[in-house]
């Protein structure tokens, strides 16, 4: 599909695990043959998960050519149509065969095209009124009871035996057995360190409950009920006897809530703290136990995603550590949903310090491979389209292991007439996206940013992640070490370690100076004019070269941006970037793709004064904005002829051209007449020289 020169399918080594299955070997992920293996992907997620053969085919091809290499299926267990949960009877705890058939065609398509594919079990999965489960309205998705109640976990794991040993009929193997299944994940941001810190563990019978729903009453009096029993086995009378003393009455003792937590003494803290974090322990090595020993999976198995870098997320993190890496969830300013769409439209171009590359780093361990399986600005952002080549970036700054962003969508790029509501994390709608999505990749695929050489670690005591419970959360995030610079991993890699009941010394960290921006190591990415409100990325490497952010402030002057690529854009924001498509230094390519993009929207979208509240979702069809002005290339001879051939949003020809002509040492290319986001530049193509 697309252009030919434009199919990153030839950067996947099909098909996916014919070296066979992908593992960790220390830091980074290698496949059967010791190769590195770093993941670039896409989330699927529900219905998305369960399309027909032709769908699948074409969906197949177009995630092929735009160099994706893994699909992380996300809510096969979802409730919105398609599933893999039957759920036309009482019982809601059957596969759905008709529709995992779908599924079984559609892993094969992007297994035969070197596509691997990450399972994820529990993520949207909701309980039937015959699934002998208690309260199952009041229960929503469950996020915290999945870790204790009995009953939960029975089901969670009979899901799990039923998906994993089922044979797919096109690859004739069981998917426990299947070398194109990268990884398994146990659960979806379902952390009960999380659900205590952030008050949810309380016991509330909410009857339409939704995603982040506090624990129906039952299920608090069960955790309760363990919790009292793990005191007996775990604490003396006296202990017990001094707890019930500073709750002020006698008998079985309630966990703590938030509002809780500062009036009781450390001793108190730590008790129910251990209780929590042993609980979750268990639960994740049982189900671990389960997968490996009695399932027989031979893929990589995770448990869970640091996920919300608002709360202290190290004892979350080390309970996963027993697992092959860690994995991060972030995102650029979710939005709020419900009768309004309220996002709050700062660029993060201008908060570099709070940045989803700082909240992500705070994850990364040492000896642990690395992943970001979900991330993205969220439509309608304004300032979208800096996401991706941040993300891209600077991971490959940190060398970490992979990204996935969240969500391809309902099936492929096809113009559609509007982004609806909730479509608020799908790419596939969002023609800015879909390009963007592919010039990252080619720098991804291309590794155009050299990994930093220095390393610090931060190491956290078991103190400390007792004592991190108890600080102001918003004060202190991601890192919850005072000391640590937020902006160090902008400069070089960062990762951290446990050191158990060891002291810690004072730290050591370099210092940052962002007086003149922020530097990585071998100033391949400044970060910079964030102090006053203008912020923008500059990307400079051999066979990449990028500016990230606002460009109007020198239109019309001169200004030299990178080494070889500068802008005079109408445009107050936008993203530009070259990146090599023959793998030679750009000084050398011969044909290279250039994206200038700015935003898209659906027609009559409007903002209420804040500009952070939808007014008018808008009817479509969605729109670009275009970038309109000059892009200059120097370095290249003054006697090269350039021809700049537009592509539509799939990489396919449209039969237009940017004009390019010579204005002293620099190539000059107008842009955005006619409107384009992406364009193949070829200098001196056949029959100009």
């Amino acid at each position: 599909m697309g252009d030919s020169s434009l199919d990153l399918s030839r950067f996947l080594d099909a098909p996916a695990g014919k070296h066979g299955f992908i593992r960790p070997q220390k830091d980074h992920l290698v496949d059967g043959s010791g190769k590195r293996f770093r993941i670039w992907g896409v989330n699927l997620g529900g219905p998305a998960c369960f399309p027909e053969k032709q769908q699948a085919e074409r969906l197949a091809d177009t995630l092929a050519a735009l160099g994706i290499n893994c699909v992380r299926f996300h809510g096969l267990d979802s409730a919105w149509g398609k599933s893999s949960l039957d759920r036309s009877g009482d019982r809601w705890d059957q596969l759905n065969e008709a529709d995992l058939a779908k599924f079984d065609y559609l892993f094969d398509q992007l297994r035969r095209r070197g596509i691997y594919a990450n399972l994820n079990l529990n993520v949207f999965r909701t309980y039937g009124p015959a699934d002998e489960v208690p309260q199952p309205r009041e229960l929503g998705l469950g996020k915290w009871a999945t870790h204790f109640h009995p009953r939960l976990i029975q089901l969670q794991q009979d899901y799990a035996r039923k998906l994993l040993t089922r044979t797919n009929p096109y690859t004739g193997r069981r998917y426990c057995e299947e070398p194109a299944v990268v990884v398994v994940e146990i659960v979806n941001e379902n952390s009960l360190v999380g659900g205590w810190l952030s008050g949810r563990l309380v016991g509330e019978d909410d009857q339409d409950a939704g995603t982040w729903s506090p624990l129906p009453t039952k299920y608090a009096a069960e955790l309760n009920r363990q919790f009292n029993r793990w005191l007996a086995e775990n604490r003396s009378p006296e202990q017990r006897l001094e707890f019930e003393m500073q709750a002020g009455r006698a008998g079985p003792l309630t966990l703590l809530s938030p509002d809780q937590f500062a009036g009781v003494s450390r001793e108190r803290f730590e008790t129910d703290y251990q209780f929590i974090v042993q609980t979750e322990r268990k639960f994740l090595s049982q189900m671990r136990s389960f997968l490996k020993d009695q399932v027989g999976l031979k893929s990589m198995l995770i448990g869970d995603s640091d996920h919300s870098d608002t709360l202290n997320g190290y004892p979350h993190m080390l309970n996963n550590a027993m697992f092959d890496y860690m994995d991060g969830h972030g995102y650029w300013q979710h939005p709020s949903t419900g009768t309004e769409v309220r996002i709050k439209n700062d660029p993060m171009v201008n908060d570099p310090s709070d940045s989803t590359i700082v909240q992500f780093a705070r994850t990364a361990m040492v000896g642990k491979p690395f992943v970001i399986s979900e991330t993205q600005h969220p439509y309608p952002h304004q300032y979208a389209a800096e996401g991706m080549p941040i993300v891209t970036a600077y991971s490959m700054l940190q060398d970490w292991d992979g990204v996935c962003f969240h969500a391809w969508g309902s099936s492929f790029y096809d113009s559609k007439s509007i982004i609806e509501r909730h479509e608020l994390f799908q790419l596939s709608p969002d023609p800015i996206k879909v390009a963007t999505l592919w010039a990252c990749g080619l720098m991804w695929h291309q590794r155009v940013i050299r990994p930093a050489t220095e390393q610090t670690v931060r190491n956290v005591s078991a103190r400390e992640m007792v004592d991190w419970c108890r600080v102001s959360r918003w004060d202190h995030r991601p890192f919850f070490d005072p000391l640590f610079p937020k902006t160090l991993p902008l400069v070089q890699q960062t990762r951290w370690q446990y050191v158990g009941d060891d002291e810690v010394p004072s730290a050591d960290y370099p210092a940052v100076s962002i007086d003149n921006g922020i530097r990585s190591e071998g100033g391949q990415l400044d970060w910079l004019d964030f102090q006053n409100g203008r912020g923008h990325l500059l990307i400079q490497s051999p066979m990449a070269e990028a500016i990230v952010g606002f460009q109007s402030d020198w239109r019309g002057k001169a200004w030299k941006g990178t080494h070889h690529l500068s802008t005079d854009l109408s445009n107050d924001f936008a993203v530009v970037m070259l990146v090599s498509l023959d793998g030679q230094p750009i000084q050398d390519s011969r044909q290279l793709l250039l994206l200038a993009a700015d935003r898209a929207v659906c027609k009559g979208l409007t903002w209420h004064d804040d500009m952070q509240t939808v007014d008018q979702w808008g009817d479509g069809p969605v729109e670009i904005r275009p970038v309109i002005g000059k892009v200059s290339i120097k370095g290249w001879p003054e006697s090269d002829n350039l021809n700049v051939r537009i592509l539509g949003a799939v990489g396919q020809p449209t039969g237009e051209q940017w004009m390019a002509e010579l204005r002293g040492d620099r190539h000059m290319i107008d842009v955005g007449s006619p409107a384009g986001i992406m364009a193949i530049v070829e200098r001196n193509p056949t029959g100009t020289e």
